[in-house]
């Protein structure tokens, strides 16, 4: 019975976020910079989405997306931009060499206990090493893709939407699963999950390696979006944190919440960006921050602390008049 009220609520969800997707190309197919804007959005939904695996489930503050994201994006770019293989074998290809460095790091980390804010250092300080070591190994240099597989918007709207399907889908599944429940008693209290037997280092270790795959894998996507590849600006901290930021407000855990933070939140801040970074430069990340530190005070579960406001709210309204409960 309980099976069934999940599937059944799943296939409900996922038909939402369907539905979603399909009315925001309709409203926008025909204004490419627009497409271009929500395929962004998409974009960066599906990278939360992975974030909230090993930052919302397992609970630990990784401030090293951009790392996996850049190193998966150049691998599977020189596997088919120079290499001559298929697009999605680099992509998968791209995804693994992310998810073996996300274990080459990880491993140490929770073999010698850290966590919590040195852990957030750590993965941090990841993406700073990663952003040097490309620029005097390789330069500061850009490559254009010479055969780009995704060859307009409309597809790349499609390729990124399917996607984040995918992950949401990934997400639901880690959340039912084993998995999910071993994370989310690390992320409550890891010592008293350690006394009942889980073996914490080893799940939050393949946490962090399917994250990693998964942000690898959509490195190509996008290289697509933007058409070059090469580069030491894949590493930045600043993407990275805003990502962990979106995921925290999202509700740690919760897929709508991140959902609606990605797409709401991410698409304030480019709506900022493009309409008074003119203006005033600098304007548009001080009133983003004066909306986050907002969203933060007045409520400190995030989005879905905001929606259970609201539906107690609605509660009150609908009871009927002096009745008392």
């Amino acid at each position: 019975m309980l099976r069934s009220l999940r599937r059944r609520g799943l296939y409900l969800r996922l038909i939402g976020l369907i539905v979603l997707l399909a009315a925001m190309y309709i409203a926008f197919m025909t204004n490419k910079y627009y497409l271009l804007f929500i395929t962004n959005l998409v974009f960066f939904a599906a990278i939360v989405l992975a974030w909230n695996i090993i930052g919302g489930y397992a609970g630990q503050l990784d401030l090293g997306t951009t790392g996996y994201m850049g190193v998966g994006a150049i691998v599977s770019s020189i596997l088919s931009n120079n290499i001559g293989l298929h697009p999605l074998i680099s992509i998968i290809l791209g995804g693994l060499s992310s998810a073996l460095l996300a274990g080459a790091i990880g491993f140490p980390m929770f073999r010698f206990g850290v966590r919590e804010v040195w852990y957030a250092l750590s993965t941090a300080a990841i993406v700073v090493i990663l952003n040097n070591a490309v620029r005097l190994l390789i330069g500061p240099y850009e490559y254009y893709l010479r055969v780009r597989p995704i060859k307009t918007y409309d597809e790349l709207y499609l390729a990124t939407s399917i996607a984040l399907v995918l992950v949401f889908l990934l997400n639901h599944a880690v959340n039912n699963s084993r998995l999910g429940y071993y994370l989310k008693a690390i992320r409550e209290d890891e010592l008293a999950a350690e006394a009942i037997g889980v073996d914490t280092r080893r799940y939050k270790l393949l946490a962090l390696m399917i994250y990693a795959f998964i942000v690898g894998s959509l490195g190509y996507l996008y290289v697509v979006m933007i058409g070059y590849f090469y580069t030491y600006r894949f590493f930045d901290t600043g993407i990275s944190v805003s990502i962990a930021i979106l995921g925290i407000i999202g509700g740690l855990g919760s897929i709508e919440g991140c959902l609606v933070s990605a797409f709401l939140l991410r698409g304030v801040g480019e709506y900022l960006r493009t309409s008074l970074a003119h203006i005033i430069p600098g304007l548009h990340l001080l009133l983003y921050g004066a909306v986050l530190i907002t969203l933060g005070v007045v409520e400190p579960e995030g989005i879905p602390g905001i929606a259970r406001r609201f539906t107690t709210l609605l509660k009150t309204t609908k009871r009927p008049m002096g009745v008392v409960k």
